[in-house]
């Protein structure tokens, strides 16, 4: 979607916000929210599309990157820092792209345990195997918090004083056709969208969590997606960080041919300073680079480690933590495409990285990304293709060789998770052995179905198919 500027000159800019100004103060916003937004929304009316090109930007050679291999030595010092860090979730995503309502952490991901369940796990031992009460925050949007807090009834954070939530904001909506805030009466819900994850700077200060965890003796926080139980609370890199007194740390791995549609991180041209650009930021005269994995090698895997003194020093000198805007069109009600087209305005937490000129890129295996956006996704983190270690981590299986297998479901009884769960009552097939898996058609799977290689089961019948108990499936399978 292209953006022209809406505005002659900066005086503009009040009278096009008050509309937006007025209705975040109806719903009680604190007022950094409101002018982080307007910041946004002047970008937005002065035609920044939030593009960056090839020309703005670096690859990054292998040397400016520090590896997760050679960091055993600084293990002692990360242990000696352990009283000192909390873990934060980012914990606000729904299930909708698998047909959910409530948080996508409710989901069984591994052994018939949820998300939730398997973060608790890990925190609890790491607690007891170091004998320190590091604190779990889950960071929630008001979509999921109710659901959340209810799952984790019990658990506590012990005598540190540091509560198990905080609540993302959330921003209005902008209509396309005149840059107004949309109304929808028949569904305010819709009216407003979650700001991205890079909220998090944001509502670390609203929220006041940033001032009881300083208050409290802590100085770095570990940030991960809930629905990635790979990125456990790991010493070497705590270590790594205190000893090298690095502000900022963003955990990367190396893009493949399945990753190369993803975000990648690059260095700016103008400083040298490491930034993020997402698929959102990139031109479309620019895609084919962007793509390149041999050109832009590294990807953000969306955990990161951050000192929260420079991190608080950066907000104060900017009064806001400085982000790429993201444009993210859609429709105002996203099921319905005769609604009016709106803009979202969002931010990504990794795009920090740009703000601290000392900041490190760490390049991590890939046994610390495991994350699940799609029911496929669910389907090879289920399987035999990852464990769970004595950790609790969620981590590809040891006989396992990369790539891991590439999943095609027919997404008209797979997309959601209640139509893939009854097709695979018994849980996932074995993957261990397979390269690519494709369904099309209605098959239900019983227990101990083996996937060897490559593989293809197509029903062409009016009715359910059922691959029987035991089989292995290599090759062709249809039903006709």
């Amino acid at each position: 979607m292209k953006i022209s500027c809406m505005i002659s000159n900066a005086e503009d800019v009040p009278a096009m916000f008050k509309p937006f100004a007025l209705k975040m103060e109806e719903q009680g916003m604190p007022p950094i929210v409101i002018n982080v937004f307007k910041c946004y929304f002047a970008k937005l009316l002065y035609g920044d599309q939030g593009k960056l090109t090839e020309r703005e930007i670096e690859p990054v050679p292998p040397e400016a990157i520090s590896h997760y291999d050679e960091l055993e030595n600084y293990i002692d010092d990360g242990l000696a820092a352990l009283h000192k860090v909390a873990v934060i979730k980012l914990n606000g995503g729904l299930g909708t792209s698998m047909g959910l309502e409530k948080a996508k952490s409710l989901i069984k991901v591994k052994d018939g345990l949820t998300f939730l369940d398997i973060i608790l796990s890990q925190i609890n031992q790491l607690r007891e195997k170091y004998k320190v009460m590091t604190p779990l925050v889950f960071m929630n949007s008001f979509k999921t918090h109710l659901d959340t807090m209810m799952r984790i009834e019990g658990f506590d954070n012990g005598d540190t004083g540091i509560p198990l939530a905080f609540l993302q904001h959330r921003y209005p909506k902008v209509l396309v056709d005149n840059y107004m805030p949309v109304t929808w009466p028949s569904n305010p819900e819709l009216e407003w969208n979650p700001p991205g994850h890079g909220d998090i700077y944001t509502a670390l200060v609203t929220s006041g969590l940033l001032r009881k965890l300083r208050e409290r003796g802590f100085t770095y926080i570990f940030i991960s997606n809930s629905d990635n139980l790979g990125a456990i609370l790991d010493p070497r890199i705590l270590g790594f960080m205190a000893q090298e007194k690095l502000p900022f740390v963003m955990e990367v791995a190396v893009r493949n041919q399945q990753d190369r549609k993803g975000g990648h991180l690059a260095k700016l041209a103008k400083n040298e300073r490491f930034v993020l650009r997402e698929t959102a930021q990139c031109p479309e005269n620019d895609k084919e680079a962007f793509q390149d994995t041999s050109k832009h090698r590294y990807f953000n895997t969306n955990s990161l480690w951050l000192d929260l003194r420079a991190f608080e020093k950066v907000f104060v000198d900017h009064a806001m933590m400085p982000l790429d805007l993201i444009l993210n069109p859609k429709h105002v009600d996203p099921r319905n495409p005769e609604s009016p087209r709106c803009i979202q305005l969002e931010t990504a937490m990794g795009s920090a990285i740009s703000a601290f000129e000392d900041a490190a890129a760490l390049e991590v295996p890939r046994s610390r990304f495991a994350p699940v956006k799609t029911t496929a996704d669910l389907m090879v983190v289920a399987s035999d293709c990852y464990v769970r270690t004595e950790d609790q981590a969620v981590q590809i299986a040891p006989d396992r060789r990369l790539p891991l297998p590439e999943i095609h479901l027919d997404d008209k009884f797979y997309q959601k998770i209640d139509d893939y769960e009854a097709r695979f009552p018994d849980g996932a097939p074995s993957l261990l052995h397979a390269t690519s898996f494709t369904i099309e058609g209605d098959v239900r799977f019983e227990k101990d179905v083996e996937v060897h290689s490559k593989a293809r089961v197509a029903n062409r019948k009016k009715r359910q198919a059922v691959v029987a108990q035991g089989t292995r499936l290599e090759g062709e399978t249809v039903f006709d």
